[in-house]
């Protein structure tokens, strides 16, 4: 098994290799059900003939055992798999894999920055999750759907989602650091207030050491 990358969708962690293979395991958790029951499916045995008449018989999946253990998927059987579990986590997952292997071919540089930046999306999910047990509160999706729109604010100004393969290598350092500082600042116990003032200055501190050009209000042109 290759370098494991984790990735978030929507608070839950996901995880992919470096090379696209997906751990359906760990995805299903969420929606309650089991890889295996998609396996038995009539037509999940079909689209594996026709995955062998086009491409060879070769491994479509692997189980492990231990440590990041499961059922892992071939890229080309993930997407297929993801959509019987949710149209739109499929859509998310076609993203993730597209980035690690069609994103390859780009520079060296911009790949890890890539790659860093979508890792640290578990590290502010747990401090979010950390941060409100600490305030006696339970977490749900759009408590981690809030804090990536903080960061998305942070970055560019406007809360809407940022199309992370567009950016440069600065940009994505500048995001990476934008998750970073904000799990510092959750587990500081900082308000959502307080986080949103400090996010800001950091990101404009940040820019003048980057060289990333900002606009009229002084935060990045998007």
């Amino acid at each position: 098994m290759s370098q494991i990358i984790q990735a978030n969708y929507s608070g839950q962690a996901v995880q992919f290799t470096a090379d696209g293979w997906f751990c359906a395991t760990t995805a299903a958790e969420k929606y309650g059900r089991a890889p295996n029951d998609w396996l038995r499916l009539p037509e999940t045995a079909r689209y594996l003939e026709a995955l062998e008449r086009k491409y060879g018989k070769i491994p479509y999946l692997k189980t492990k055992r231990g440590q990041n253990g499961g059922t892992w998927l071939h890229p080309k059987l993930a997407v297929r798999f993801a959509q019987w579990l949710d149209m739109d986590f499929a859509v998310w997952c076609d993203e993730q894999i597209d980035v690690l292997i069609r994103g390859q071919p780009k520079s060296d540089d911009w790949s890890s920055a890539r790659l860093a930046a979508a890792s640290n999306h578990k590290l502010v999910c747990d401090m979010v999750n950390l941060h409100r047990q600490a305030i006696g509160k339970s977490s749900a999706a759009h408590h981690y759907v809030n804090e990536v729109r903080l960061i998305n604010w942070a970055y560019s100004g406007q809360f809407s989602p940022i199309d992370r393969d567009t950016l440069t290598v600065p940009e994505l350092r500048l995001l990476e650091l934008l998750e970073r500082q904000d799990a510092v600042l959750l587990g500081a116990g900082k308000s959502y207030t307080e986080r949103k003032s400090a996010l800001q200055a950091f990101a404009n501190e940040q820019r003048q050491r980057l060289a990333i050009p900002a606009n009229d209000s002084g935060q990045l042109s998007a």
